[in-house]
């Protein structure tokens, strides 16, 4: 017997807007029938990965997550991609980029919630 991911899940204040940030980052779409305000906001995610869930909550985040997405780049190198990412509203929170390539930056939703960018 064995369980399957049927989704990760965000806790956030604002599930549309978090959903239209990730849903950009990871070329997906936001499920049909949401709309700004909803309590819980599902992103469809391409190629077979789990969906997305994006649910409100009444606290904010407090301390660093315990969980975390690590994204690989598919069209574009990881220094790109950070950069596309900042400019869909990430924030910068640590470079781990080493001189021969490797490594990885760390970058943060626009509600606070921490990821990597890896090279691909």
């Amino acid at each position: 017997m064995r369980s399957i991911i049927r989704a990760v899940t965000f806790d956030c204040a604002d599930p549309y807007a978090l959903a239209e940030f990730w849903a950009r980052a990871v070329g997906a779409v936001i499920a049909p029938g949401s709309s700004p305000g909803d309590p819980e906001v599902y992103v469809d995610t391409p190629d077979g990965q789990p969906r997305m869930l994006f649910q409100r909550v009444p606290e904010s985040k407090l301390a660093k997550n315990r969980v975390h997405l690590d994204l690989g780049p598919v069209e574009a190198g990881r220094d790109e991609e950070v950069d596309r990412l900042v400019g869909l509203g990430a924030t910068f929170v640590a470079d781990f980029r080493e001189s021969d390539g490797t490594g990885f930056v760390v970058l943060a939703d626009p509600e606070g919630n921490e990821f990597c960018v890896e090279s691909p």
